[in-house]
């Protein structure tokens, strides 16, 4: 006879969590990109009349710009695994706690 309405599935979410891990993921880029940022806008500075003025005789020369880039990359590749790793190994071990405290 008449036609049935189609059934809606609704999926609903949770609020997702911030976590420590998310804290220092975030922390670490703003960190890695503003040391990066620094590279460049360190010869800028103000004069007495309160103008911008970039001092060319203050920028880092190519060698030591690359130098730095690398030295930044590398912290950066050691810096977020551990940091997921120490996580990971946190929550193994809240996990196991949990586990135990359950079960006595």
């Amino acid at each position: 006879m008449g036609a049935r309405p189609q059934e809606q599935h609704l999926i609903v979410y949770g609020k997702k969590e911030i976590t420590i891990r998310f804290g220092l993921n975030i922390y670490g880029i703003f960190v890695i990109l503003g040391f990066i940022l620094s590279i460049f806008i360190s010869p800028i500075s103000l004069n007495e009349q309160l103008q911008f003025v970039y001092h060319t005789e203050h920028l880092l020369k190519e060698e030591k710009v690359i130098q730095l880039i690398i030295f930044l990359v590398m912290g950066a590749v050691i810096y977020f695994p551990a940091t997921n790793i120490f996580y990971h190994q946190l929550s193994k071990r809240e996990e196991n706690s949990e586990i135990d405290s359950a079960s006595a």
